[in-house]
């Protein structure tokens, strides 16, 4: 048996809140992650996953998020976003023949973007939206 527990995401938004009326820029997910847990510790001891604190923090609207990258040489095609799980969109561009051309893929939620080079996302910095 675990000696911790999950909290509901209304218990995650409501601890989001909290963090960032203290705060307006937390440099990385790990610090967030150690920021709400210490903010929802009560009689329990709760944790959250970074990917889920991740999602619901742009789920709420109470942020931007800023995603630091770098390039691989992999040239994979992408369907979902590495940072929020939503449905990449194709950038594509016309050529002078009248065909289309894939540039690159972009997230319509998180403003994720990469080219055909994949861009792997390493830090995030969450800042308070005014």
């Amino acid at each position: 048996m675990p000696s911790y527990r999950i909290p509901n995401d209304t218990r995650v938004r409501d601890s989001l809140v909290r963090v960032f009326s203290t705060r307006p820029v937390v440099e990385s997910q790990r610090r967030l992650k150690a920021l709400v847990e210490k903010d929802l510790k009560g009689d329990e001891r709760y944790r959250v996953g970074e990917p889920r604190l991740r999602v619901l923090a742009i789920e709420s609207g109470l942020v931007d998020l800023e995603i630091h990258t770098r390039d691989t040489t992999e040239m994979r095609s992408l369907v979902k976003c590495p940072v929020c799980g939503n449905r990449l969109k194709k950038v594509r561009n016309m050529t002078v023949f009248g065909g289309t051309v894939t540039l690159g893929y972009r997230c319509e939620r998180c403003k994720y973007w990469t080219g055909l080079k994949r861009r792997v996302p390493t830090r995030y910095v969450f800042t308070r939206r005014s």
